[in-house]
C-alpha cells in the first residue's frame, strides 16, 4: 500500500489509506471497518477507485478481486434474429433455423423445445 503522507495523494486519498490501514490492524474487511466506524464503504470505495485509475494503487484490491472473464469460455447463450424475410420460396415455412455453418432448416410449424434443445447442443462444437 501506499505512503500515506505521499505527496502525489490528496487529503481525501490519505484518509483513504488511513481507514485502510486501521481495517487491516484490526484484521476486519474494509466494508465491517465502515460499518463500525459509521463510514459509507461506497465512497471510499470510489476514492479508491480513482486511486487506481491514476496508477496510484493495484488493480484488483481485496480478498475477493473479481477475475475477468476467459475468452475461451463460450456462452450458453445463442444468437437468435427475427425477420420476415419476404421470399416466396420458404413462405409456407413458420420457423427458420440457420446455422454459422450454413446449413438452414425450415420448419411448417414451431418445433418441440426439448427438439430445439438437442439440435443445439448437438451443433456445439
Amino acid at each position: 500500500m501506499l505512503n500515506a503522507s505521499s505527496e502525489k495523494l490528496t487529503e481525501r486519498e490519505r484518509e483513504y489509506v488511513k481507514h485502510f490501514r486501521e481495517a487491516q490492524a484490526r484484521g476486519v474487511s474494509f466494508a465491517g471497518y465502515c460499518r463500525s466506524a459509521g463510514l459509507k464503504a461506497s465512497e471510499w470505495h470510489t476514492v479508491r477507485h480513482g486511486m487506481v485509475r491514476k496508477g496510484l494503487l493495484p488493480a484488483g484490491g481485496g480478498r475477493r478481486a473479481r477475475k475477468k472473464p476467459s475468452r475461451q469460455k463460450r456462452s450458453r447463450f445463442i444468437p437468435v434474429r427475427l425477420q420476415a424475410s419476404g421470399r416466396e420460396d420458404i413462405a409456407g415455412a413458420a420457423c427458420r433455423l440457420r446455422h454459422a455453418s450454413g446449413w438452414v432448416i425450415e420448419c411448417a410449424g414451431f418445433p418441440e423445445v426439448q427438439w430445439l434443445k438437442g439440435l443445439i447442443e448437438g451443433a456445439q462444437p
